[in-house]
């Protein structure tokens, strides 16, 4: 069971607190089952078809007068998956405390989740008066702040208290459309109760500019301000920025991406002492839900990703120390052929140079589009599948490994073109090189195994879209890649290459950027 969304939030209740948890609860009880007249549920588990073709079995716990629990289960004949929505609500000391959960299960690991509110959310927000999350309020909707007003949004960004991401979405220029405020709209419906939603209008963003320099909004976008303190000396990469263009191309994908990514965030909030009443159920439920022996077999799952997440750093330890030294080496080099202004010169990263970081896998790929074209050739059929791997929470962390791989081939490439001739890729790896890419088993493969090779079945989806000069037919079949991740799962992504820095393009081409699932080892049951 992964929980997707958790929004909590207080609310001063009136003087007859019982009378505020009865509401609430015929609120809750409309929701569950779907009857604007329906009856009290009844203690206990109860069953109800309801739209789209649903079966609700609904649970209501119920704590004396002052607090209740209602845990809608959804499942639908046939799918193996099932959404979890849970509503605990407790009044104490003239104040109602909420608190919804998401949550879902599936035996298909590799189903996309476009995740959202539940819709009770927002009928219990808009039940409660002054609804509040360490002190500040939870909005409903998105917050349109002019020039004037942008101070009000700097303030709250530098507030340490600030519990809840604020996603700031910007006017575009010269453009007479509204289509970005829909986005924001959509924005703040899916992500209600667990973010802030602000508009600003391009006068109000260019005062954000000048509060906040380049952690504001350049050109035109949406950014995402993570919970903490922002001031214009903040780390710019723990706020992530989407890009206008980025946002017209892919606009639903995008828009999935950042409500995922806030609603992960609210995840990790803990469960406010408030709801302890509900412990010994919680307890109950996980014995459930979850059996001693899945249990064993979930420790044993993550003890293998501890080891492997230590050999990781281990090898990045060991890559970290060489570099340095190289570095080092380097420094002194110029320094002593009088070439210091260089040496200072290249210190930070230019605006049309290649970037050093991204901030998820579909960047990557459209980094490598935009500045290795030279030593890579990358077709759009290559990049396929990365909405999930953009939206998981390794996002950033595998985003950033494969354009370190991708730029990796491409010095490759280019080493290749300037004499290097001591081998392939693995070679050259291997050899130690600034750029390179670990010359490991666990993150480079040269080719597939006897099992996928000897398969029709596996081996074709290994057939990749080339370049006609490589191959007149335009498909090759690929296996050679790059192991981004090792302990995603289904998800871990994969980058497969075909090396012809020795043959007429001398360039390395892209068969895939994407998800394992799309090239398997074993062959489906």
């Amino acid at each position: 069971m992964s929980l997707l969304y958790r929004a909590v939030w207080s609310d001063s209740a009136t003087p007859d607190s019982a009378a505020t948890v009865d509401r609430l609860r015929s609120l809750v009880t409309g929701w569950a089952t779907e009857e604007t007249e329906s009856g009290p549920l009844t203690e206990g588990t109860s069953t109800f078809e309801v739209s789209q073709g649903r079966q609700r079995s609904v649970a209501l716990r119920t704590l004396g007068p002052m607090a209740f629990e209602v845990t809608a289960t959804d499942s639908i004949a046939g799918d193996p998956t099932e959404w979890v929505t849970t509503v605990r609500v407790i009044a104490e000391d003239d104040t109602a405390h909420l608190l919804v959960d998401l949550s879902m299960s599936s035996d298909d690991l590799a189903r996309r989740v476009a995740v959202g509110r539940p819709k009770v959310v927002h009928e219990l927000l808009g039940a409660t008066a002054k609804p509040r999350l360490a002190g500040r309020h939870v909005l409903q909707g998105p917050l349109a702040l002019p020039a004037p007003g942008v101070a009000v949004l700097t303030e709250l960004l530098e507030n340490p208290s600030r519990s809840l991401p604020i996603i700031v979405c910007t006017e575009p220029l010269a453009s007479g459309d509204d289509e970005w405020l829909r986005d924001a709209a959509s924005i703040a419906a899916r992500a209600e109760g667990v973010a802030i939603v602000v508009t600003l209008d391009a006068p109000a963003a260019m005062s954000l500019r000048n509060a906040l320099g380049m952690l504001a909004i350049w050109d035109v976008g949406i950014r995402v301000y993570a919970p903490g303190v922002v001031v214009r000396e903040s780390e710019g990469w723990k706020h992530r920025y989407y890009t206008r263009a980025r946002l017209e191309a892919f606009r639903q994908s995008t828009v999935n991406r950042i409500v995922y990514a806030v609603a992960q965030l609210s995840t990790r909030r803990r469960t406010p002492e408030a709801f302890g009443v509900f412990s010994g159920q919680e307890q109950r439920l996980a014995d459930e839900l979850i059996p001693r022996q899945e249990l064993i077999v979930m420790r044993e799952g993550l003890e293998t990703d501890l080891q492997l997440a230590r050999d990781e750093q281990s090898s990045l330890e060991r890559e970290l120390s060489n570099t340095t030294g190289h570095l080092a080496r380097l420094k002194k080099a110029l320094i002593d052929h009088g070439q210091t202004a260089l040496l200072w010169g290249t210190e930070h990263e230019e605006a049309a140079a290649v970037p050093d970081a991204v901030q998820y896998t579909s960047e990557a790929a459209m980094a490598a589009q935009a500045y290795l074209t030279q030593w890579i050739s990358l077709p759009d059929s290559a990049i396929r599948d990365l909405d999930d791997i953009d939206t998981a929470p390794e996002a950033y962390n595998w985003g950033n490994k494969t354009w370190r791989g991708l730029r990796a081939l491409a010095a490759y490439a280019e080493d290749r073109a300037g004499g290097w001739s001591n081998g392939g890729f693995w070679e050259w790896c291997a050899s130690g090189p600034l750029l390179g890419w670990p010359a490991t088993p666990k993150k480079l493969s040269m080719t597939e195994g006897e099992t996928v090779q000897n398969s029709v079945k596996l081996s074709r989806t290994r057939i990749f879209e080339v370049s006609n000069e490589v191959e007149p037919s335009g498909r090759i079949t690929t296996l050679a890649h790059l192991k981004i991740a090792e302990g995603g799962g289904p998800l871990a992504t994969r980058v497969y290459f075909h090396d012809d820095t020795g043959g007429t393009t001398r360039k390395i081409h892209v068969g895939l950027i994407g998800p394992h699932y799309l090239v398997p080892n074993k062959s489906p049951n």
